[in-house]
């Protein structure tokens, strides 16, 4: 019997696609609430409600219909799956995990770290940026070696390590990987053009459209998403300015994100992507 149950998530979530990806190869019926007034991001999560089912108040987050509840994207990945994508065999089921796990760690550091400051979200560091690209080319040196013999990463078909991977690297090539920088890792870019453009993975992210121009840091762009602090309007003394300090409430503490989530869930939406999909 196929998993069913609802996804909470903000739109365009690079991590709750790949659990709705799966889904599509699995049958699993996946219900998505990720805009107001069902689901307000920020919000929502902090309820005792949610944090009674989720304690870490992140997402996504799944809960279904039996009344299991799980959280972060690949368990919730895993669990609507079905054995052809967790893998039939032991080995394979090991190698889906392998591949799981590098792209939480090696990919999205550095794709963390190039693409963010062209969203505006994080201030540019040109060390960084330029260590991070280094990165990237590592990373799609390996993989482009490793597809050299093989369509996908393990085995004859699509698995959740395709379907993880992919969702991992869509920000790199939707922002920055332009023609010439990606030219070389021909097996690559055949890997991914070929899962994004199956049934399955297109149901969750419509035609997608590759990078043509390296997407650059915009300093306004950064300085307009920075929260406006108000100026005073004459300078204070010495001692109201200790008055101050005594009186000063803390602020409520803003929600913790990761920094996936800063730049996506701040991202302007046209549109809610997850509209074609079932919701409460």
């Amino acid at each position: 019997m196929a998993v069913a149950g609802t996804l909470y998530t903000y739109p365009e979530n690079w991590r709750a696609f790949k659990a709705l990806i799966a889904a599509q190869y699995s049958g699993a019926k996946i219900k998505v609430l990720s805009t107001p007034p069902q689901f307000h991001f920020g919000q929502t999560n902090k309820t005792p409600e949610f944090l009674k089912k989720f304690p870490v108040g992140k997402v996504p987050a799944f809960e279904g219909e039996d009344g299991f509840c799980i959280f972060e994207s690949n368990a919730i990945a895993h669990y609507v799956s079905n054995e052809e994508l967790r893998g039939t065999t032991q080995e394979a089921a090991s190698q889906v995990l392998q591949w799981v796990s590098f792209a939480d760690s090696d990919i999205v550091p550095p794709a963390s770290t190039w693409v963010f400051p062209t969203l505006g979200i994080m201030q540019y560091n040109k060390q960084a940026t330029e260590y991070a690209k280094e990165e990237v080319k590592r990373i799609l040196s390996l993989l482009d070696s490793h597809l050299k013999t093989r369509t996908f990463l393990v085995g004859e078909r699509i698995t959740l390590a395709d379907i993880t991977v992919v969702c991992t690297l869509l920000w790199l090539y939707k922002q920055v990987l332009e023609p010439s920088f990606r030219q070389p890792y021909e097996n690559v870019n055949r890997w991914f053009v070929t899962c994004v453009n199956q049934p399955q993975f297109k149901a969750i992210l419509g035609d997608l459209k590759l990078c043509e121009k390296m997407a650059q840091f915009d300093a306004k762009k950064f300085a307009e998403n920075q929260p406006k602090k108000e100026s005073s309007k004459k300078e204070k003394t010495p001692k109201e300015e200790k008055k101050a300090e005594k009186k000063e409430v803390k602020p409520e503490p803003e929600e913790e994100l990761d920094e996936c989530e800063q730049a996506l869930a701040a991202e302007p939406k046209s549109k809610d992507p997850f509209a074609h999909l079932a919701k409460r």
